[in-house]
């Protein structure tokens, strides 16, 4: 028989309609477990930081690496340009940003540090070179010249490095770590390198 002529029959409606239902019953499903999906994907954010030539993004939890790398910059440059007449505003720009694990540290260490660059009347400004993030770690590593000068003291340029551990929270980035030091990143790498160099020096002697 022919398939045209048989769904005109009242067999042939019926077969139909029971084939539609069960389609139409296979597209709910499809249709509820995407919206599942959709519930429960994380939301994605692209943005420029301005200290970027090309987009990064940024979810609840996670970003890219360039977006990282944005804020250690950013970072670096907020904390290695400090006066006595900034100092207060330095400190109350990165207060939000930092982590429940160092946040006292921190805060204590810029108080000290505070005091130092009033009475002396110093002077730190920072010009970044390199920035370079590291996945295993998750560390950005920000290096560059610093030069401090004082009331009474010519200026003095060293080589510097700042060290952040950032995390991704709400949207939001959070600081978990921050050091800094004279000289070059101390990457996994570097300091694997230095301590083979170190154990083989101390086999020769």
């Amino acid at each position: 028989m022919n398939l045209k002529e048989y769904l005109k029959t009242w067999e042939g409606t019926q077969a139909e309609n029971k084939w539609n239902r069960v389609v139409n019953s296979v597209l709910v499903i499809a249709v509820f477990i995407l919206s599942l999906f959709a519930f429960k994907k994380e939301t994605i954010i692209t943005v420029q930081p301005y200290t970027l030539t090309h987009d990064a993004w940024i979810s609840e939890s996670s970003a890219s690496e360039g977006y990282i790398e944005a804020w250690g910059l950013f970072l670096a440059s907020m904390v290695g340009n400090a006066t006595p007449d900034n100092l207060e505003f330095l400190k109350e720009r990165i207060k939000p940003l930092l982590g429940p694990e160092i946040y006292q540290d921190v805060i204590n260490t810029m108080e000290i540090q505070s005091r130092e660059l009033i009475e002396d009347r110093i002077t730190i400004r920072f010009e970044p070179r390199h920035v370079e993030y590291e996945k295993t770690t998750n560390k950005v590593f920000v290096y560059g010249n610093s030069y401090m000068e004082g009331a009474n003291q010519a200026e003095i340029k060293t080589e510097r490095t700042y060290e952040f551990e950032l995390s991704i929270g709400n949207y939001a980035p959070l600081l978990n770590y921050m050091n800094t030091y004279t000289g070059r990143p101390q990457t996994e790498e570097v300091v694997a390198q230095m301590r083979a160099k170190e154990q083989r020096e101390s086999r020769k002697s």
